[in-house]
């Protein structure tokens, strides 16, 4: 008497696959997309502390222009709108920074 494994080898390939397709694949997506966002997070903050090195205080638009063209060079499809707030906030956040440094200058 013989058995015929290839039906039950078959439902245990097909349940893992369906393990896989529910539950790895979408969080390996979810762990691509986090570091693509800190990724990006890291360009904008970096081409905001380069534009205040290189442009005047009155130059806020080329300071924009500036982090704008980095994003695009380096593959990012750039909306404006959330763009803006975002280097609105890491411009904030060097200021704070900045200020931050004086402060601590000051106490010497």
């Amino acid at each position: 008497m013989t058995i015929d494994l290839t039906q039950i080898i078959l439902a245990i390939i097909t349940l893992i696959g369906a393990i896989i397709t529910r539950y790895l694949i979408p969080w390996i997506k979810g762990k691509l997309d986090d570091r693509k966002y800190a990724m990006f997070l890291n360009l904008v903050r970096t081409g905001v502390f380069a534009a205040e090195q290189i442009f005047t205080s009155e130059q806020w638009k080329e300071k924009k222009q500036y982090v704008v063209n980095l994003l695009k060079e380096n593959g990012y499809t750039v909306d404006t709108t959330a763009v803006d707030a975002e280097i609105e906030a890491m411009v904030r956040e060097l200021r704070i920074e900045q200020g931050g440094a004086k402060k601590v200058e000051e106490a010497e």
